[in-house]
């Protein structure tokens, strides 16, 4: 027990400081953010991917081998207490801690009022009459099943981690891309961004519509930050977003070639493939700061513009922001960004293990029901010589309880027998 408090409370502070750093980021972003000294910790224990570090999977791995052995020790006891017969005797000895209250009638209505069906008449060695029962004794399991729940959960999610899949897709409304590797294609069906009063993001919202291209099927779904939605096993997360804008690329004025660039996203130009051009970036409502660096003011589109790269054999042409009306011109080709937009993107996992972890879950809450709603009681009675009932019990949880809920029983038993 004190060894498994220990990992618990060392892995719930690593959790706390995994959700404090930002997980996942390279190491300039740690150098720029935090101190050297600092910095240099955080790489150093990998507090920079906190879950998946060799100290957190082991400090993982040591809780499991924990309760594991403790229900291997655990389970014999509770498999022979479970099969374990009465013992009149073992009865009789309980009554200096479970002292008796006397009845003056058959003890038989008491036992069904208070929920034992099942009645056992034994004799005690000294040869008087003893009725017994039980109830509940499934309520002994309720520690065994959680751990063995939790067991179960830890696995889950340990083979999810290492046999999930992964997809990325982004795109804008009206698009529809493959899902990796899968039969699957997604549809944007809609975006939107929710801002605030002061121009902040609310919430990112993107529905989809998953496309069997086995069977046909159809199946449209809408998932926002903190609120994956789940479509044919897989779940999909709203990630993140950024701006597109269409290329129109003419050639002596006409239109040869049109385009969907994401930022950072590429074209070659049909027919001569060594000419490119790059959305690098794009600026909704585009300043310039006091060094000469493009900015954006706010997430609002007013003032658009678009930095480009234009590559001619792999090498850069030249690179610059247009605004306004201007278009990227090399010899007889022509450049023209128009109709900035946002793209959502989203990120697609497959856990063929998701439903074990949910198995774990439920054997959890089970063993919540058994551990505090199922009271594990005994419940007997020996005739005295002068023809009264000795009553008394005992149970695993409320003890104390049961004893006084025993004797008001009584009380009223007696009462009915008008003595």
């Amino acid at each position: 027990m004190k060894c498994a408090v220990g990992v618990l409370i060392i892995l719930a502070a690593a959790c706390t400081v995994g959700s404090l750093i930002p997980q996942g980021q390279g190491t300039a972003y740690y150098t720029a953010n935090y101190s050297s000294t600092l910095a240099g910790a955080i790489l150093l224990l990998g507090l920079d991917d906190i879950f998946h570090c060799w100290w957190f999977v082991g400090l993982t791995l040591l809780l499991c081998v924990n309760l594991l052995c403790c229900n291997v020790l655990r389970f014999p006891g509770l498999a022979k207490k479970q099969k374990a017969g009465f013992c009149p005797e073992s009865c009789l000895a309980a009554w200096d801690k479970t002292p008796a209250v006397t009845l003056n009638r058959e003890p038989d209505s008491l036992f069904l009022r208070m929920g034992f069906r099942r009645l056992q008449k034994v004799s005690t060695l000294e040869g008087r009459e003893c009725l017994y029962a039980s109830k509940n004794q499934a309520g002994i399991w309720g520690p065994w099943l959680c751990h063995l729940g939790m067991l179960i959960i830890i696995a889950g999610f340990g083979l999810g981690q290492i046999f999930q899949t992964v997809y990325t897709v982004y795109g804008v409304p009206g698009q529809r891309k493959a899902i990796g590797d899968t039969s699957y294609e997604m549809r944007i069906d809609e975006f939107a961004v929710e801002l605030r009063e002061d121009a902040t993001v609310e919430q990112y919202r993107t529905g989809f519509t998953v496309l069997d291209g086995e069977y046909g099927d159809e199946y449209s779904a809408v998932t926002m930050v903190n609120k994956p939605a789940t479509v044919k096993g897989m779940r999909f997360y709203q990630n993140s977003t950024g701006w597109a804008a269409s290329l129109d690329i003419l050639k002596g004025g006409e239109k040869i070639q049109e385009e969907l660039l994401c930022a950072g996203e590429f074209a070659r130009v049909s027919g001569k493939e060594e000419l490119a051009v790059v959305l690098t970036a794009f600026y909704p409502d585009y300043y310039e700061d006091e060094n000469g660096q493009p900015m954006t003011l706010t997430p609002k589109l007013s003032n658009p513009a678009y930095l480009y790269t234009l590559y001619y054999q792999d090498k850069i042409l030249g690179m610059n922001v247009l605004t306004d009306d201007q278009v990227i011109s090399v010899e007889d080709y022509t450049f023209v960004f128009h109709d900035p937009q946002q793209y959502t993107l989203i990120q697609v996992k497959r856990d063929p293990f998701g439903w074990l972890a949910a198995i774990g879950g439920l054997v959890v809450i089970v063993s919540l029901i058994l551990a505090f709603y199922v009271r594990p009681a005994e419940l007997w009675a020996v005739k005295d010589e002068n023809g009264t009932w000795a009553v008394a019990g005992r149970s695993r949880k409320g003890g104390a309880m049961f004893i006084e809920e025993i004797r008001q029983e009584a009380e009223k038993e007696n009462r009915k027998n008008g003595k």
